[in-house]
């Protein structure tokens, strides 16, 4: 239990497209504001883990399938480092008109998420009812969600030195979501 544990706290709390993009929409909207990017984000986990949970087995075996995700997940990061680059205070071009919806499809394309959900729930044996797939997944969202949520108020606790430096921190968070992508690789 204590290493299922630990995978799931760091995988939820270290920087990837989700923690990066939630940092921005909370630099640039506030932690209030911001909920609906991660609500969007936390119906795209769920979705993503059923829908693992119920192909685990054919995730690990296809190769073309993990490679046809690569290719959209990095051309879906390059987008949307090319909008946070862009983006300004105030604005919502980072995360769009549809914040819920970029939340959503950002998980459909993120491949740490199904490395995530794949590992988390194919590798790691636990006994009892902790161990029960539906115990595992509801706990994988639920860190996955809170990961995202405090980078979404660390982005509103920098939002003061956003306003004052926001073209060198979009440019930094735009060069770790393209980082991000080259990582999948």
């Amino acid at each position: 239990m204590l290493g299922f544990l630990t995978f799931v706290t760091v995988m939820s709390f270290t920087p990837g497209p989700n923690t990066i993009m939630a940092m921005a929409t909370g630099q640039q909207k506030g932690f209030r504001r911001g909920l609906t990017f991660n609500f969007g984000i936390l119906f795209g986990l769920l979705l993503l883990g059923l829908i693992v949970a119920a192909f685990a087995a054919f995730f690990q075996r296809s190769n073309s399938i993990v490679t046809l995700i690569k290719i959209i997940g990095t051309l879906y990061l390059l987008y949307l480092a090319y909008h946070v680059f862009r983006s300004q205070p105030g604005d919502n071009t980072a995360v769009g008109t549809h914040p819920f919806m970029t939340g959503m499809l950002l998980q459909a394309t993120n491949v740490k998420c199904y490395l995530y959900f794949i590992t988390g729930l194919s590798t790691f044996t636990i006994a009892g009812l902790a161990g029960s797939l539906p115990a595992r997944l509801s706990l994988m969202v639920g860190l996955g969600i809170l990961g995202t949520l405090t980078w979404t108020l660390a982005g509103q606790l920098i939002q003061r030195f956003y306003q004052n430096h926001f073209r060198l921190l979009n440019g930094v968070i735009a060069l770790l979501l393209i980082f991000s992508a080259y990582d999948l690789w």
